[in-house]
């Protein structure tokens, strides 16, 4: 039998120890969030779920057959060639954690590029949800997967991250990905010191407002060290104020599986409510990185 290459032995392990972890880690999140809600559902999950699902599906092959191969393929041509950290003598520890920092810092680049207008084309049908739970963490259109390639799989590349690092850091996406985006309610003083350092649903929340200064914070995927950077941290928006969704979006009816799989094709609409109005909010009094509940 033919040893398999080593992208196919990076595969192999994601299959063997990531995606048990994130299947258990999904039922998790939903048992917490149906027991703890963070914001009350304005829509029927029997009618959110079987679309989100029907999304995820495509988007999900897309992934494990198209984007993560490309990524570990590019990475292990990239070692062959000795590109960028392939050339430095760096202590492991060190080199491991620069590794996961540019991964980490390439996912928000490449969420903010996410919301110019090309790109907002196919990252809106992830917007426009009602509601926000672990279901949403999983409806990306299979055009934002493919879309990604270049970039999540290119830059890494280039800087010298190896197969490994790649593989362990997609993991570690997928499993935050679906804690942020769950409709969990930590306990607020657990969650006011966590956010310090990771993206957490209360935060996450925030990201998915009808209001556009809001949407326009929080890109963090993994750390919120690159928000507090760039100065798009945003935390101070009670979760009972927030509305979930895109202002354009508000119909349910609409957002059946074959019109969400087919949006990219469509135009974009403007920012506001179909009668025009746009959504606003006054500036909270607390401070933009106090976490409000």
């Amino acid at each position: 039998m033919n040893a398999p290459t080593p992208v196919a032995h990076w595969l192999r392990r994601f299959d063997k120890w990531a995606a048990p972890v994130l299947a258990a880690t999904a039922l998790g999140l939903l048992l917490a969030e149906t027991l703890r809600p963070l914001r009350r559902r304005t829509r029927p999950r029997k009618e959110r779920w079987p679309r989100n699902v029907g999304v995820a599906v495509p988007s999900s092959v897309g992934m494990r057959l198209a984007l993560l191969p490309s990524m570990l393929g590019l990475a292990w041509l990239a070692q062959r060639r000795h590109l960028g950290l392939h050339r430095e003598g760096l202590p492991v520890g060190v080199r491991l954690g620069l590794e996961l920092l540019l991964l980490d810092y390439v996912a928000y680049t490449w969420h903010r590029l996410l919301h110019s207008p090309v790109l907002w084309r196919l990252h809106r049908v992830h917007h426009i949800d009602l509601d926000m739970d672990v279901t949403t963490a999983w409806r990306f259109h299979f055009g934002e997967m493919l879309a990604s390639i270049p970039y999540r799989g290119g830059i890494p590349a280039l800087l010298g991250v190896r197969p490994g690092t790649v593989v362990a850091y997609e993991g570690v996406f997928e499993l935050c990905t679906a804690f942020h985006h769950s409709n969990w309610r930590l306990p607020f003083g657990l969650e006011r010191s966590l956010v310090q350092v990771l993206v957490t649903p209360r935060a996450h929340g925030i990201h998915h407002s009808i209001v556009h200064r809001e949407t326009q914070s929080n890109f963090g995927v993994v750390l919120t060290l690159w928000d507090i950077l760039h100065r798009t941290l945003r935390l101070n928006v009670p979760q009972q104020q927030i509305t979930i969704g895109v202002p354009s979006y508000p119909s349910a009816r609409e957002q059946t599986i074959a019109n969400l799989l087919l949006m990219p094709l469509q135009p974009p609409r403007p920012w506001e409510r179909p009668n025009g109005a746009v959504p606003s909010r006054p500036e909270p009094p607390r401070p933009l990185h106090q976490l409000a509940e």
